[in-house]
């Protein structure tokens, strides 16, 4: 009798080229959805809001956001608006941090 992981290494082998179609297609997907959705649904999606809050964006980059917008010269009031989003980037903090070693001078 197969157990339940052999029965799903053999329905992947099986089915491998459906469930690379599907998970391409839903990758796909996510990241044409900006462009397909309005922007209220966008926020709501993408929008980070943490202790149940939506989180404020930090004051250099709303400044940063303005500039863009007149740079450009699109009016503030345009329906652009800034806010803080959800992403699976790690922070900075948590890369991974390279050894540096002292120079060997008896080799230069």
């Amino acid at each position: 009798m197969a157990g339940p992981l052999s029965r799903a290494a053999a329905f992947v082998q099986r089915h491998r080229t459906g469930l690379l179609v599907g998970s391409c297609t839903g990758l796909f997907g996510v990241q044409i959805s900006y462009h397909v959705f309005p922007d209220p649904v966008i926020q709501w999606l993408y929008q980070y809001w943490p202790e149940g809050q939506p989180a404020l964006l930090p004051p250099q980059l709303q400044n940063l956001f303005e500039e863009v917008l007149q740079d450009m010269g699109i009016p503030s009031s345009h329906c652009y608006k800034s806010f803080t989003t959800f992403t699976f980037q790690p922070e900075k903090e948590h890369h991974r941090k390279v050894k540096k070693f002292a120079l060997n001078h008896k080799t230069l």
